[in-house]
């Protein structure tokens, strides 16, 4: 990938996890990397162009690191804390992950980025509606595997936005503690006094 197109990506992915997608502008952008804000709409004509790279680059790399978690042999509680973290790490640098800014901003995209964000909702919800199925014999509740994804990515997202608010990580932290409260503990570690 071109290295201006590779830089310009790079900062507006982080100006938009901060300050959204409204707030980016071509000629800052052009700034930061040191370039013309031409040389911006030669990479991306519209902002729509560049919205929808940055949301397909962001469901990339996301999904990568959830097959990863997916594919391991550790118990379903590791698994479920590996995919916490990903929301964790994002607001270690002060970030709210890319998919809920957009989704903040869902009024101002065009159409196809509005499909392509609800896609990858609809995808992430069922990754980890998946994941729990495949485990549902350690799950304590009744609840169906996709109630349980809707409500752990709904308050996963939620709770980057208020925690920042708040600046701290109590909400994230207590999403985590109800999402292993849905999950049992494996024998060696439930008869340990």
């Amino acid at each position: 990938m071109n290295d201006n197109r590779s830089r310009l990506l790079e900062i507006a992915e982080g100006s938009v996890q901060r300050t959204g997608l409204k707030a980016l502008s071509f000629r800052t952008l052009a700034d930061e990397v040191g370039i013309k804000s031409s040389s911006v709409h030669y990479h991306f004509p519209e902002k729509a162009d560049l919205a929808r790279t940055l949301i397909e680059q962001y469901r990339d790399r996301l999904f990568l690191e959830l097959e990863s978690i997916a594919a391991s042999d550790a118990p379903l509680r590791n698994r479920i804390l590996a995919f916490v973290d990903v929301f964790a790490r994002v607001a270690q640098e002060d970030r709210i992950c890319l998919l809920c800014m957009m989704a903040s901003e869902f009024a101002v995209l065009n159409a196809d980025n509005q499909a392509l964000l609800a896609n990858v909702f609809t995808n992430l919800e069922n990754w980890l509606a998946q994941l729990l199925e495949n485990n549902r014999a350690s799950l304590t509740t009744e609840l169906s595997s996709l109630e349980i994804a809707r409500l752990a990515i709904t308050g996963l997202e939620g709770a980057l936005l208020v925690d920042r608010v708040m600046r701290n990580s109590d909400r994230l932290n207590a999403q985590k503690t109800a999402l292993l409260q849905l999950v049992k503990l494996p024998l060696t570690e439930a008869t340990v006094c």
